[in-house]
């Protein structure tokens, strides 16, 4: 799926971001596709936020692998305590993550309890982000859409 995100899009999941650090009182956040790449970030100052999210999306693509060797449709979330600091990651959709830094034992808690809230006010923006794309879609002269999806140039069908 491609999403065309506007200024409005990335304005209302920097909201979301804001709320999630104020209510779970962790460091930085960030959301981002399951290649890695960065679309929303808060108080990501130390880190390079492109490094942690390429490879939070590999921890969690990982996981989902995992989950389905284990029989379980997926796991939802990723937990990684260290002794200073620590990361969560949450899948907002099938190819969005949210992803919540922060120190300290005591705010595990309040990040376990807060992200799912903050997940699916992400999956709601990107709900209607896809809504629009698809109204747009049909709004649009397709004179020349490939119907077939097979390999065009593999000469005439046996």
């Amino acid at each position: 799926m491609t999403y065309e995100l506007t200024r409005r899009d990335v304005n209302r999941l920097r909201k979301i971001l804001i709320e999630l650090l104020d209510q779970s009182e962790a460091d930085s956040c960030l959301i981002c596709d399951g290649a890695g790449h960065v679309l929303a970030h808060e108080n990501v100052n130390r880190q390079d936020p492109l490094l942690i999210s390429a490879l939070g999306a590999g921890v969690f693509a990982a996981t989902r692998e995992l989950a389905r060797l284990l029989g379980e449709d997926e796991f939802s979330t990723v937990l990684h305590q260290g002794m200073k600091r620590s990361i969560l990651i949450a899948a907002a959709t099938d190819e969005v993550l949210l992803v919540v830094m922060f120190s300290g034992e005591h705010r595990v808690g309040l990040v376990k309890l807060y992200t799912p809230t903050a997940a699916a006010a992400v999956r709601g923006v990107f709900e209607s982000i896809q809504e629009r794309g698809e109204a747009e879609e049909e709004s649009v002269d397709h004179n020349f859409v490939l119907k077939d999806t097979g390999n065009i140039f593999a000469g005439k069908p046996g």
